[in-house]
């Protein structure tokens, strides 16, 4: 039995080989390989441009999905693209999976690129970090809270307003409105901008609107209630 055992032992070592390794074809499929992969990113600059499009039509989860659309037919535009012919033939799934992932990725970076200066801008500003001096206690009036804001007004103080206004392209303007009535700001330190009002003791509606280059505006508006001492 033991002898029966070696002999078909020492068969099944003689009837295995390795598959022989074809240096020439796996060396044609890299260099396919790499020019599937510069026709991709290629494809997805103008896919991105389409993405952008859809974008500034208001549809941006729209853009979204027909660019994941367009990812899964990536294997069918290759096939029909007069310009350069590709040999597709030797391609497995795990391949096209390889492909595909560089693609989306592709055009997701070339489509956020788009979508953000010097492209364009696409976001209003940000109005932060506002707080009321009137001589008294500073108070900052905060968005999701309470937006009203109640301030002790020590005799022969002029009220400060301060706010941080953010933006990643350029402001065109960022006016304080007590009531309906306009001010520029005072002073300006960076992002900073100061308001100093001579303001009676009594309620006020308070605004601040920020306006960017593009036309886009963000208010920050609260209730502004000067108590005196």
């Amino acid at each position: 039995m033991v002898r029966a055992a070696k002999k078909r032992k020492k068969e099944e070592d003689e009837g295995f080989s390795l598959p022989e390794f074809d240096e020439a074809a796996y060396l044609r499929k890299e260099v396919m390989g790499a020019k599937v992969s510069l026709v991709i990113i290629t494809l997805a600059v103008p896919v991105a441009g389409l993405l952008y499009a859809v974008t500034a039509l208001g549809l941006p989860v729209v853009a979204f999905f027909l660019g994941l659309g367009l990812t899964f037919l990536v294997p069918r535009v290759l096939r029909f693209l007069p310009w350069p012919k590709l040999n597709l033939e030797a391609f497995e799934r795990r391949d096209w999976i390889g492909h595909g992932a560089t693609f989306l990725f592709s055009w997701l970076a070339f489509w956020i690129l788009f979508l953000n200066v010097p492209f364009v801008d696409v976001t209003a500003p940000v109005v932060t970090q506002v707080t009321v001096f009137a001589g008294g206690d500073a108070v900052a009036p905060r968005e999701g809270a309470s937006l009203q804001a109640d301030v002790t007004h020590a005799p022969g103080n002029d009220t400060a307003i301060n706010a941080t206004v953010f933006e990643n392209d350029r402001l065109e303007s960022v006016r304080l409105y007590v009531d309906t009535v306009p001010y520029e700001p005072t002073s300006v330190s960076g992002a900073r901008y100061r308001w100093v009002l001579a303001l009676a003791d009594k309620q006020y509606n308070i605004s601040i609107v920020a306006e960017d280059a593009s036309g886009h505006t963000r208010e920050f508006a609260f209730s502004l209630n000067l108590i005196p001492r």
